[in-house]
């Protein structure tokens, strides 16, 4: 199974370098926003494209949890979004396992296999399975009030990250930020910590090479 543990560790916030094919590569730690999960059901995806619609099997208990990205600068490109953090506690993992939905498994898997959400419009999210059922049965019209919304609101951020509340009642948002290189297919980590506790919940934008 792939996992990179050169992009899972740096969110244990010991790294400020490190070494890319594109030379060294400066880290910056950017908080992206509070995300509100009203039933701890978790989701990441693109959030326009919306193919992967089914929360994680693992849950939290429903709360405010923080967002954090891990922002790549290299001297001669531009900035990367190297990983997204849903922040469930302040524990180091000690263990990390891919996210998968209920019933999936990662047995049988190769050196360089993974599951991951399709990203086609250059950006990623997480949010609550709450949240995703409101998106599901907007109308067309609504959904493109919303997609102008998703795009104008990273646009106007610096580190190309956004928050947007969906569900005025229960306080449900979705916390959006940039994708590494734009598209592909992206695996999302589980982070346990020493009592078994998940402690973090990372995807990897596949910036780095492992």
């Amino acid at each position: 199974m792939y996992i990179n543990f050169d992009v899972l560790t740096i969110t244990n916030g010991n790294t400020k370098m490190i070494d890319t094919e594109f030379g060294r590569m400066q880290v910056e730690k950017i908080k992206a926003g509070e995300l509100n999960l009203p039933t701890g059901r978790i989701i990441s995806t693109d959030p326009i494209l919306m193919y992967d619609d089914e929360c994680y099997a693992e849950h939290v208990k429903p709360g405010t949890y923080t967002v954090y990205i891990y922002i790549g600068k290299t001297e001669n490109r531009k900035k990367q979004t190297i990983a997204a953090e849903l922040r469930v506690n302040d524990n180091y993992p000690v263990k990390w396992e891919l996210a998968l939905f209920k019933g999936e498994s990662s047995k049988g898997f190769g050196y360089d296999e993974f599951m991951g959400y399709e990203v086609e419009n250059g950006l990623g999210c997480f949010m609550d399975e709450s949240v995703m059922k409101i998106l599901d049965v907007m109308s067309e019209k609504e959904l493109d009030i919303y997609e102008r919304a998703v795009k104008d609101a990273v646009m106007k951020s610096e580190y190309s990250c956004a928050e947007m509340l969906i569900d005025k009642k229960n306080g449900g948002n979705i916390v959006i930020f940039a994708s590494g290189w734009n598209e592909g297919i992206f695996p999302t980590y589980y982070g346990f910590d020493k009592d078994g506790k998940l402690a973090r919940l990372v995807t990897d934008f596949m910036v780095i090479e492992k």
